[in-house]
């Protein structure tokens, strides 16, 4: 058995789109960024940006679709995703072979603040065929000053 859990806390790089299987399956798609921030060794600040495609399915999907129609899920918002990477590799309009991470979510976090995460909360968590289980339990949330170093993440 092997396993290619991930861990992230990015923020959102679109709206979430939703979408159905042709057997009418629900999943919600979207991407996330995450960002390292460092000065080099010469006093110069560097930042490395790393994106993914994150789909949720089932029950999480549908927590996500509520989420973003009460505008708490949308573009630049700080979120905690947990679930299964995948890379893929694909050729790009320019020929070019890339990789995209894919990552399909079992588990959702609102992050933010305090003033804007009057919404938050867990969901998922559960492994129903790997789909969230749509629990919600309370959300600890970043300090005030809404930092995002993993250093002063609560978990």
């Amino acid at each position: 058995m092997s396993l290619a859990k991930v861990t992230l806390i990015g923020n959102l790089g679109r709206d979430p789109e939703t979408r159905y299987t042709p057997s009418g399956a629900l999943n919600v798609q979207f991407s996330i960024a995450t960002s390292r921030r460092w000065r080099d060794s010469s006093g110069q600040d560097q930042e490395n940006t790393t994106w993914f495609r994150v789909t949720a399915w089932g029950r999480l999907a549908e927590t996500m679709v509520n989420l973003s129609e009460r505008g708490a899920l949308v573009k630049g918002k700080q979120v905690y995703i947990e679930g299964r990477l995948e890379a893929r590799e694909f050729t790009g309009n320019d020929g070019q072979t890339r990789t995209s991470l894919d990552v399909t979510a079992n588990e959702l976090q609102l992050l933010g603040n305090r003033a804007d995460n009057q919404d938050g909360g867990q969901y998922g968590g559960g492994q129903q065929g790997g789909y969230g289980g749509g629990q919600r339990q309370q959300s600890p949330s970043i300090d005030d000053e809404g930092s995002q170093d993993l250093n002063d993440v609560p978990f």
